[in-house]
């Protein structure tokens, strides 16, 4: 019985083998082939195709120009012209404008700066508008006649804790200002205060009187425009062009 299964196994073995290797094909019984003839039909076989020449080569008569060499000369001299609009190019753009102004203009000096404004500059190009500036008034001491009262005085205010500024222009120094006020009345309240705080020579003054004052904006100026711009410098002396504020803070 034994012997019958041992030989049984050894004959499907070798069925197997057989099947495996092809040799039962002939009998319908073997491995399915992994073969694709349709894709091997599509295949292009480059031993197949010939590379003909194009009609030009094939017509007769017909000579073969080589080609010319183009002389150095020739060459730089034809990109010149190209070398030399290259600058017109650049400075056909748009040219950047700026906007400047001046403050603090008196009366006398608006009327000229009017007619020097219509000499050098178009309508819509300028503006001078009109500003009021009101009165002010000020708790005032001074003026000391020498540096060493002037001293003495503040020692003095900076003991009773009081908080003023030192007075250098030429109207009103050297002086001390113990506050500045839009209104006579604001500035008496604030001398009563201080009276009452133990200041004794203070008294109350008119800084500066109501006035008329104007100012300049030049919206869109031109790198073109800079003479007629130093004609108006010119005729402001002491009162600097500054860009206008909306622009100085966008920078």
């Amino acid at each position: 019985m034994l012997r019958l299964i041992v030989l049984v196994l050894l004959l499907l073995n070798v069925g197997v083998y057989a099947r495996g290797q092809g040799w039962l094909l002939a009998y319908g019984w073997g491995p399915t082939p992994q073969r694709e003839p349709q894709r091997l039909a599509q295949q292009i076989h480059p031993e197949a195709l010939l590379i003909e020449p194009g009609a030009a080569a094939l017509a007769p008569g017909v000579p073969v120009v080589p080609p010319v060499p183009t002389p150095a000369g020739s060459a730089s001299a034809s990109s010149a012209p190209q070398l030399a609009s290259e600058p017109k190019t650049a400075t056909s753009g748009p040219q950047t404008t700026a906007c400047w102004q001046v403050a603090d203009i008196e009366t006398t000096q608006a009327d000229t700066l009017r007619a020097l404004l219509r000499l050098n500059f178009p309508e819509g190009a300028w503006v001078l508008d009109e500003l009021g500036l009101p009165e002010r008034w000020m708790v005032y001491m001074g003026k000391f006649p020498n540096p060493d009262e002037l001293a003495k005085k503040r020692e003095q205010l900076t003991e009773l804790k009081l908080a003023f500024s030192v007075i250098t222009s030429a109207a009103w120094g050297p002086g001390v200002s113990l506050g500045v006020f839009s209104s006579q009345e604001g500035a008496n309240t604030a001398f009563q205060e201080l009276t009452r705080r133990g200041v004794r020579s203070a008294r109350v003054v008119r800084e500066r009187p109501s006035s008329q004052r104007y100012r300049l904006r030049l919206p869109s100026i031109s790198p073109a425009d800079q003479p007629a711009l130093e004609k108006i410098k010119a005729a402001l002396p002491g009162k600097p062009l500054e860009i206008c504020p909306s622009l100085a803070a966008a920078q």
